[in-house]
């Protein structure tokens, strides 16, 4: 289990968007192991939210997953959307919810229009909703080439972003609070500032 250590400005940050009014398109990316997941995992932690991690698997077994996260959520489980779009207008209907969308990479890999999919569930479900839509991934060259790029369908329409950086050598000290401090200073030098790495 990885140890959630510090991340205080990241999570102020994103409780932060949650308590405005308005709905939320917050974009969230880094590195792979720097810690996004289990930051998110946390944020949602006593919220009402729909947690879902894209895979490497077609569009269609992508969204299938994606509307059962929907229904254990809901606890409508058996429901059944036509696509995006629909799921999002059920959604709306909710109240204030949060939908994670992790490694949004790799739908934009397995269908190149989902990009455009989601600037339209931006312009037209979510206005007057009290939804907070978050867009994660690891690939930051897909995530500012497609997400944030002038180029991009949804340019221009996040309420937030965020890039996650390793932790400093203050934040991951932390791990190791019984270490010396030359016994701090090699376990950084060893795993650097990512989470997983000093858990193990």
């Amino acid at each position: 289990m990885i140890m959630f250590i510090d991340r205080e400005r990241e999570l102020a940050f994103l409780e932060g968007k949650h308590s405005e009014p308005k709905p939320q398109v917050l974009v969230l990316y880094g590195r792979r192991r720097v810690g996004k997941s289990e930051l998110l995992k946390k944020f949602i932690e006593g919220k009402k939210a729909v947690y879902f991690l894209a895979d490497k698997a077609s569009s269609d077994a992508n969204f299938g997953r994606f509307v059962s996260r929907v229904a254990t959520a809901t606890g409508q489980e058996g429901i059944y959307f036509k696509g995006w779009s629909e799921a999002f207008e059920y959604l709306k209907k909710q109240g204030k919810v949060i939908i994670v969308i992790d490694e949004f990479p790799y739908l934009i890999k397995s269908d190149a229009a989902i990009t455009s999919v989601f600037q339209r569930i931006v312009d037209e479900v979510l206005p007057g909703s009290e939804l907070r839509l978050i867009l994660c991934g690891s690939s930051i060259s897909i995530m500012e080439d497609k997400v944030l790029a002038y180029r991009s369908p949804l340019y221009g329409r996040r309420t937030g972003q965020w890039q996650l950086s390793p932790l400093s050598f203050m934040q991951a000290s932390l791990f190791f609070p019984n270490y010396t401090i030359a016994e701090q200073i090699e376990a950084y030098a060893v795993a650097g500032g990512i989470p997983m790495y000093l858990s193990e």
